[in-house]
């Protein structure tokens, strides 16, 4: 198994585990909408009055898991493309440039230490 490969098992893990959450959120979900729909049939619950507990019941039941489900995933983004930044090659342009910039600098700090020394030796 190539280096690449195993550097990717750990965002794979991330996935599944993401979207096994949502598969349980939106279980949860469905289940809580069908208590929800047999209160209400039954006329145990009203919804005039009551928004604010059927979210909540909502939330309860299925939300965190949505959310939970939404970090998992976007760490393992995260994870895969700081992979994929390291395994990167550093030939691009911008590091080429950026490397003709630092040389020029160098090169225009060895000139001002040079005048300075030049100038301390005078006095």
């Amino acid at each position: 198994m190539s280096k690449r490969a195993i550097q990717l098992i750990p965002s794979v893990i991330l996935y599944i585990a993401a979207g096994l959450v949502a598969a349980f959120a939106i279980w949860a979900y469905a289940h809580s909408a069908d208590i929800v729909s047999q209160a209400r049939a039954a006329g145990q619950l009203a919804t005039s009055g009551n928004g604010y507990d059927i979210i909540s019941f909502y939330m309860a039941n299925s939300g965190q898991y949505f959310i939970f489900a939404l970090l998992l995933a976007a760490a393992g983004l995260i994870l895969h493309r700081k992979q994929h930044l390291s395994t990167k090659p550093h030939t691009s342009v911008e590091l080429l440039n950026k490397k003709a910039y630092d040389k020029e600098l160098d090169e225009w700090f060895n000139e001002v230490e040079a005048a300075d020394d030049s100038t301390s030796k005078d006095e």
